[in-house]
């Protein structure tokens, strides 16, 4: 539950009982004269007491706001401050009051933009990815798509490449050659003549 701020008037009067105040005002509201130089400034902080070494003697305090007459750079300056140009008031123990309605849109919190953080569980990147492919399913309903055809595997035999029939290589002919010197058959010196040998039917009986 909110609670409401209390009169400018008398918490301005209650804050210099205590000490010196800080009053916060918006010097480009209508009806406020404070120098040049501060005029076009978003807040401007003057400082107001009834203690001060040397003394504000015009200070005055009504319904209207705030007149008296303050030192800028060592030079005096009178001051016209409505109540629609106060904000808020820091008294010198720290207390503060706020005006929120009053503030300068300068001064008016603007709240932070919303950050998503990258999804660091399996189960988040896993539904990150979901939403990604429905949102592109989604954008691309519009274009006909093709039936997906699942590979199927053959049932046919392979072919095989024909066979080339070998043709056998005749072996090489065997020439005849003259039996060994230790041949084991009997010969007689009659068995040759001329030097040719008879044939192995024809054998000399004695």
């Amino acid at each position: 539950m909110s609670v409401e701020p209390p009169p400018k008037k008398e918490q301005l009067q209650k804050l210099l009982e205590r000490g010196n105040v800080f009053l916060h005002l918006d010097p480009r509201v209508e009806g406020v004269v404070v120098p040049a130089w501060h005029a076009q400034k978003p807040q401007l902080v003057l400082q107001l007491g009834l203690h001060f070494a040397v003394p504000i003697p015009d200070l005055k305090i009504d319904d209207r706001g705030v007149r008296c007459t303050l030192s800028f750079n060592r030079s005096p300056f009178f001051c016209d401050l409505p109540w629609t140009a106060v904000y808020a008031m820091v008294a010198e123990d720290g207390q503060v009051t706020v005006w929120p309605t009053e503030l300068p849109p300068e001064l008016v919190p603007q709240p932070a933009p919303v950050r998503r953080a990258p999804p660091t569980s399996r189960n988040a990147r896993g539904r990150s990815a979901d939403a990604a492919e429905s949102t592109t399913e989604t954008s691309d309903s519009a274009a006909p798509q093709r039936p997906r055809i699942a590979a199927v595997p053959s049932t046919k035999a392979p072919r095989l490449a024909p066979v080339t029939p070998i043709k056998p290589t005749p072996a090489p002919a065997v020439e005849e050659s003259d039996p060994p010197a230790d041949d084991p058959s009997p010969t007689t010196p009659g068995d040759r003549k001329g030097g040719r040998e008879r044939p192995a039917w024809l054998r000399v009986v004695k």
